[in-house]
């Protein structure tokens, strides 16, 4: 089997997971793992798939760039290594942001969780509009390395919050082993 990540990215309609789909399954395609999601007006489709060894790779491409036409796409497919899905330690806390919008808030939450060895899994954000200004909210998901001091970590992230004006939390991810 070979594997696959694929990207895609347009001017948000109807049909576009449909259409991309399509050519994936028609081209005996398996996703594994995906995101797909509308940001704005834009409509995003990050998937990692297989595909057998047989696999027309002229074909497959020929008919992605005929969706890029179509749907007024950019897709970008990449091969990536063979072998098993690397799996590293799955999401064990959320960390949520709130507060006015401001340039940064992303940039410094993810560089103080990296500094401190935290891998982010999954990350959203949104902006609601306020009476007066717009409020930023962002949800990360993350991996806190085992061992590590999480009322130390929660009272580090207030701290960075505070310094941003904005106010960070962190709550563990319950699984239903703990409920």
């Amino acid at each position: 089997m070979k594997r696959f990540a694929l990207t895609a990215i347009g001017r948000d309609r109807p049909g576009i997971v449909a259409s991309v789909t399509k050519v994936l399954f028609e081209h005996d395609c398996n996703i594994e793992d995906s995101s797909m999601t509308r940001l704005q007006d834009e409509f995003a489709i990050i998937l990692i798939m297989t595909a057998p060894d047989s696999i027309d790779m002229d074909s497959l491409r020929e008919e992605l760039k005929r969706i890029e036409g179509l749907m007024s796409l950019t897709i970008h497919l990449k091969e990536i290594e063979e072998g098993p899905a690397a799996r590293g330690p799955g999401s064990t806390h959320i960390v949520s942001v709130s507060g006015y919008d401001k340039p940064g808030i992303v940039h410094k939450t993810a560089d103080f969780l990296s500094e401190w060895g935290i891998n982010i899994t999954d990350l959203e954000t949104k902006i609601i509009e306020g009476e007066d200004q717009k409020i930023y909210i962002m949800f990360i998901e993350v991996s806190i390395p085992e061992g590590m001091d999480t009322n130390t970590m929660s009272e580090r992230l207030r701290d960075l919050g505070k310094s941003m004006g904005v106010t960070i939390e962190l709550k563990p991810i319950e699984t239903y082993e703990s409920l």
